[in-house]
């Protein structure tokens, strides 16, 4: 067969691979882990015993924060990550994050935290789901996080 020949019969095939990897590409940008700006997302379902703990039971995404399943585990954030919390017993555990000084940065009660309206965290509540970006200037002053009514319910934050 000719080298042109050749040439024409594999364009197609050529064509045809490249068109797939620009697809696959598109699929693991929007896995769930990555919003449409590449920002990764983890969700969590945090859960509460009594009124005593907070548990985290399922955490999606490419993160591992914390173990599941654990009375007031400590968590490990990442900064540049969006965290979307469904807070299971939200309305008789309304949940916060806490600096040092114990003094609310984010909350899901009527206390207004410091960050609140800070556009690159991005808070949003609504119902049970408490969900924020964790920026640097966010990361350097959060240091745990609490019920607002029932403060045993609380448990360490570390940030990378």
């Amino acid at each position: 067969m000719n080298p042109f020949k050749r040439i024409l019969l594999f364009l197609p095939v050529l064509l045809i691979a490249f068109s797939c990897e620009d697809d696959m590409e598109d699929v693991m940008n929007n896995d769930g882990n990555q919003d449409d700006n590449g920002v990764n997302i983890v969700e969590m379902t945090v859960g509460n015993s009594g009124a005593s703990a907070y548990f985290v039971s399922e955490i999606n995404g490419n993160e591992e924060v914390t173990s599941l399943n654990e009375d007031n585990s400590t968590w490990a954030l990442t900064v540049g990550t969006r965290y979307e919390l469904n807070v299971t017993g939200a309305s008789a555990h309304p949940f916060a994050l806490r600096d040092t000084n114990n003094e609310i940065l984010l909350s899901m009660n009527s206390t207004d935290g410091s960050f609140e309206g800070n556009a690159d965290v991005n808070f949003q509540i609504s119902g049970s789901n408490f969900s924020f970006t964790l920026t640097q200037e966010l990361a350097d002053a959060l240091d745990n996080y609490v019920c607002t009514i029932h403060l045993g319910m609380s448990g360490s934050i570390t940030t990378n």
